[in-house]
């Protein structure tokens, strides 16, 4: 059982001005070393620092990076540069043929996507003529799984957690009851982009989210990571070039091998759940 939360925009610096050395965030410095730049490994825990730039110059993108992680694929390379936030149609193809959700369903395992989604907004994905979903989001569609509506009662909050150790609680419950568990969480992104005065309390929610998954205890494993760079930096709303983060919490801790950038998770992620069939 493994459950995949995916932090939209989350990378590492160093520099004294980030957030990840200006906040407390206990429960995630203690885990990741003080968010140390390097890998490393303690019972129950797997840190790795992976690159997002994919081999190409430029920004990072969302639509790439999260095609890369799911598929394992260099989505960059394939379509020579960066591009987000909606994979366009050569990764929509991409995400059809081998994401981790399409992957999984395959193989009869129970997976869910956990993000609850207004109606109207559903609504809105629906209706377009060009893919506004995630590519989150459309591998999902793509594996025939349902987007669920914020009142379904397995759905949940993204983002902006009222009691976010509950919260993770509940994330640590459903992992138990699902072989894949996915949910996105786009906060960190979002507000670097639109409302940098507001991370603090992003970063303090996904600190407090983590605590509340450590305090369940679950069986499960956890996998946490991110895209690109982007909210570690606030003084300016661009993506960055930084690493990001890779944290395993749980039993499948002891089998993450070294990794160096996106692409190694989703071979990592299919070995896992291989073999724990």
């Amino acid at each position: 059982m493994l459950a995949f939360l995916f932090v939209d925009g989350l990378g590492l610096s160093a520099d004294p001005r980030s957030p990840l050395r200006q906040l407390e965030l206990p429960t995630l410095r203690a885990l990741t070393g003080g968010f140390a730049p390097a890998a490393r490994d303690a019972p129950g825990v797997a840190y790795r620092v992976l690159d997002a730039k994919l081999g190409l110059e430029g920004l990072p993108q969302s639509g790439t990076g999260q095609t890369a992680l799911l598929t394992g694929a260099n989505a960059a390379a394939l379509l020579g540069h960066h591009q987000g936030p909606h994979p366009g149609s050569r990764l929509q193809e991409l995400l059809r043929e081998r994401s981790l959700q399409v992957w999984a369903v395959r193989r009869g395992l129970r997976v869910l996507h956990a993000n609850g989604y207004r109606r109207e907004y559903l609504e809105r994905l629906r209706g377009s003529r060009r893919n506004l979903f995630s590519a989150f989001a459309y591998a999902a569609v793509a594996a025939g799984l349902e987007l669920l509506p914020l009142d379904d009662a397995r759905a949940m909050l993204p983002a902006f957690w009222p009691e976010p150790e509950q919260a993770g609680e509940r994330f640590a419950g459903m992992a138990g009851q699902n072989d894949l568990l996915f949910l996105e969480n786009w906060s960190l992104d979002y507000s670097a982009h639109r409302e940098p005065e507001r991370l603090a309390e992003r970063f303090t929610e996904l600190d407090r989210f983590v605590r509340g998954w450590l305090e369940a205890a679950p069986q499960a494993t956890l996998l946490l990571t991110a895209d690109h760079g982007n909210a570690e930096e606030p003084w300016h709303t661009a993506h960055t070039q930084n690493p990001v983060p890779l944290l395993v919490l749980g039993p499948g801790a002891t089998t993450v091998p070294a990794m160096a950038s996106l692409l190694d998770v989703a071979p990592w992620v299919r070995e896992v759940l291989d073999a724990g069939r």
